[in-house]
């Protein structure tokens, strides 16, 4: 499970050092909140370098705490390393991601797939695209609405059937991406055996490439590769006006960062969101505005 969403510090719990006696007291507490309704989840837009149009976006959850207010994953995370509270933690994001965007649909939206982290201890337990299934079906929405982003946080090598997971659920529609790559366990060697369609470029892999020769270079070589792989690239970290300018010379891929958006509380809340029928009504325009060109082009040529 992601630490903390994008661009976000991390800083130490007030809650895990409210009992520093105990290891099991924040774990806990954050199941105690789960059960209470106390967390929700944000949602950080994830834009197209080329038009800047709203492409996708990525859920992150937050803890909205009765004595210390809104936490970001930060200060909670230490609970993660148990696995009921993991567990428990992302089928609270899965569940509440698929209805929200059902609420969504429901009222006109346009369809936008949304990233969930998951981290592959998770994804490889029993019954997990089963699970998801069932949560998608019981909301009434498509699979593909989901994402599901791999956490760099746990090595992919330690689970030998997280790519017989990974056929599963893109055989059902589900796009997986590789978190964060080029930092933590989210490194090349992954990339070979497991067919991710999406890979995000870690922020630290960004920060300096504008104005280092080396960075560029590696961030450059980077995208070069995803490329070839034919995987689409994220870039999260964008930060500054400078760092999405020097972006536009691969249009191709999509930008995330607080320049672009911040996170907010609502899919009808994400900077961009369109209706479906905003979108239809585009592609028409498009589509007549195309053929009144070649007809154009015809009559010239006659």
């Amino acid at each position: 499970m992601k630490t903390a969403g994008t661009n976000t510090t991390t800083h130490r719990s007030p809650v895990a050092n409210a009992a520093p006696e105990s290891g099991h007291a924040l774990q806990r507490r954050v199941l105690d909140g789960l059960r209470a309704g106390e967390f929700c989840i944000a949602y950080q837009g994830i834009y197209r370098v080329n038009d800047g149009e709203l492409a996708q976006m990525e859920a992150l959850i937050r803890w909205n705490h009765p004595e210390y207010g809104l936490l970001l994953p930060g200060a909670f995370c230490q609970s993660f390393a148990d696995p009921e509270v993991i567990d428990a933690v992302t089928w609270f994001v899965m569940d509440t991601v698929a209805r929200d965007i059902a609420a969504w649909q429901h009222d006109g939206g346009a369809r936008y797939t949304v990233a969930v982290n998951v981290p592959p201890s998770v994804a490889v337990l029993p019954g997990f695209t089963e699970s998801v299934a069932s949560i998608c079906k019981s909301h009434d929405i498509a699979m593909e609405c989901i994402e599901i982003e791999l956490a760099e946080s746990e090595d992919l090598a330690s689970f030998p059937s997280i790519g017989e997971v990974v056929r599963r659920l893109r055989a059902r529609g589900v796009n997986i991406a590789m978190d964060d790559f080029g930092t933590g366990y989210a490194c090349l060697a992954a990339l070979g055996p497991i067919d991710f369609g999406t890979v995000k470029i870690a922020k630290e892999l960004l920060k300096e490439a504008p104005r280092c020769p080396n960075a560029r270079m590696v961030f450059s070589s980077v995208l070069a590769l995803m490329s070839r792989l034919k995987v689409n690239v994220v870039v999260e970290g964008v930060e500054t006006a400078a760092q999405a300018q020097w972006l536009a010379q691969w249009p191709h891929v999509l930008a995330q960062g607080f320049f672009l958006a911040r996170p907010t509380f609502g899919i009808d809340k994400v900077p961009g969101v369109k209706h479906a029928n905003t979108i239809a009504r585009r592609r028409t325009l498009r589509h007549d505005h195309q053929h009144l060109r070649n007809s154009m082009r015809l009559a010239d040529a006659a």
